[in-house]
C-alpha cells in the first residue's frame, strides 16, 4: 500500500483547490478518493472521479472508477467511464490516476452542448494565478534549477525561487493548467539526488498558497 499512498500523496499536492480532492476511506488494503476537474475546453464543466484502489490488485489492474457529473447525462458519464477505462489498460503496471486525470483534461468532446454554452461566455481562464511551493530539498542545485528554468519555459510560466535559512520557497505565475502540471512534474520525476547521490522525486513538495 506504499506506493497507493505516495500516490494519493501527489494527487492531493496537485488538486489542492477549494473542493478538488477528498479522502473518502483509507484502510489496510484499499483506498476511496474522489477528484473534481474540468476539461480544458470546457472550464465550466465540473467532473467528480471516484477512485477505489485495492492493493494488491492495482496497479497491475485499473482501478475502480466512478464518473460523477450534473450537467452531463448518465450516457456521458458512461462514456467517460468507458474512455477512461480505455487509457488504464495502456498504464497497467505504474501509478495511472494522475494519467487518467490529465486525459479526461485533455479530451475535448465531453458535453458536446455543455462545451458550446461555455465557450459563448467570457472566458476568465485565462486569468494568471499564483502558487508558492515549498520545497523539502534541493542537494544538486544546478540540477534542481535547470529543471525548474526548463519546465516554467515549457510550461509558459514566470518563476522564482528564494532561500532563507533552510526553507526554499518557488513562486509560480501563469494559468491554473500550467501550474498544475508542474506541480505533478515536481512530484512525480526525479528533480534531485538523495543522500546516497542517487536521483530522487520531491514526494515532500507542499502547496502553501495558489490563487488568483
Amino acid at each position: 500500500m506504499e506506493g497507493i499512498y505516495e500516490e494519493i500523496e501527489a494527487i492531493e499536492a496537485i488538486y489542492c483547490g477549494k473542493d478538488e480532492f477528498c479522502l473518502h476511506y483509507k484502510g489496510a488494503s484499499s483506498v476511496e478518493f474522489s477528484v473534481t476537474t474540468s476539461p480544458v475546453s470546457s472550464h465550466d464543466l465540473k467532473i467528480t472521479l471516484v477512485f477505489i484502489l485495492s492493493s494488491p490488485l492495482y496497479p497491475s489492474e485499473p482501478p475502480s472508477v466512478s464518473v460523477q457529473c450534473s450537467s452531463l447525462t448518465r450516457a456521458e458519464c458512461d462514456s467517460v467511464k468507458i474512455f477512461l477505462m480505455e487509457v488504464a489498460k495502456s498504464c497497467c503496471g505504474s501509478s495511472m490516476v494522475l494519467d487518467l486525470l490529465t486525459a479526461l483534461q485533455e479530451k475535448e468532446d465531453i458535453g458536446g452542448k455543455h462545451q458550446d454554452a461555455a465557450m459563448m461566455k467570457n472566458d476568465t481562464s485565462n486569468e494568471p494565478v499564483t502558487c508558492i511551493l515549498q520545497l523539502d530539498h534541493m542537494r544538486s542545485k544546478a540540477k534542481y534549477l535547470k529543471t525548474i528554468k526548463a519546465w516554467c519555459e515549457e510550461l509558459d510560466l514566470v518563476g522564482r525561487i528564494v532561500f532563507c535559512l533552510r526553507w526554499i520557497f518557488l513562486f509560480l505565475q501563469g494559468s491554473a493548467d500550467d501550474i498544475k502540471m508542474y506541480i505533478q512534474r515536481n512530484k512525480t520525476q526525479c528533480v534531485d539526488v538523495n543522500s546516497s547521490g542517487k536521483p530522487c522525486k520531491e514526494r515532500l513538495l507542499s502547496v502553501l498558497y495558489q490563487g488568483v
